[in-house]
């Protein structure tokens, strides 16, 4: 059965950020009146971390076993250098969990107040993630960080692409035994 136009369309880098940041935009209405700086600033920090843990399992997961996902990232693989496009239905679906899923979560809990802030953390990462992956793909990097992950990244692309799935940092593939053993020894 052939996909939807809904399915196949995809945006191009930077207008893949439209949906996050439209997002973002949500959020502030969302944004508890008086919630303090300190837990604000530690929900937000704990979004950006939750994200990167999130990116990862996207990435080993569902881009590399889950229809239609994994032939879409399979064309990216297929020719690295090309533009990046992230699929409308997917950050769509992405964003609205990164806004319903804390909600409900830290609603239950008693800590809805923090939802926003955590909310706030999950879709900076996803803006960080989505940037940091087309600088690591499209340019020269500089900066001992961009080039480590541009080595970490590239290893995934070129080397074993059962290792190496995370762009922002190489924390979850050293926790779930995925970094390349070159990244080990450091």
């Amino acid at each position: 059965m052939p996909e939807s136009w809904w399915i196949r369309a995809a945006l191009p880098f930077p207008a893949s950020l439209a949906l996050p940041a439209l997002g973002l935009c949500a959020v502030w209405l969302l944004w508890p009146q008086a919630a303090g700086v300190g837990g604000v600033a530690i929900a937000a920090l704990a979004g950006l971390a939750a994200w990167t843990l999130l990116e990862y399992v996207l990435h080993r997961f569902m881009m590399h076993h889950v229809e239609p996902f994994r032939a879409w990232h399979l064309a990216h693989h297929r020719n690295p250098l090309a533009p990046i496009r992230v699929p409308v239905a997917f950050s769509l679906a992405l964003v609205l969990v990164m806004l319903g899923l804390p909600l409900a979560v830290l609603g239950v809990l008693g800590m809805d107040g923090l939802a926003a802030p955590f909310s706030v953390g999950l879709l900076l990462g996803d803006v960080l993630q989505e940037s940091v992956h087309q600088r690591l793909h499209a340019q020269e990097v500089s900066g001992h960080w961009l080039s480590h992950l541009r080595e970490h990244h590239g290893g995934h692309h070129f080397r074993d692409e059962s290792l190496a799935f995370g762009t922002l940092t190489d924390f979850w593939d050293r926790c779930f035994g995925t970094c390349p053993p070159s990244a080990e020894r450091r």
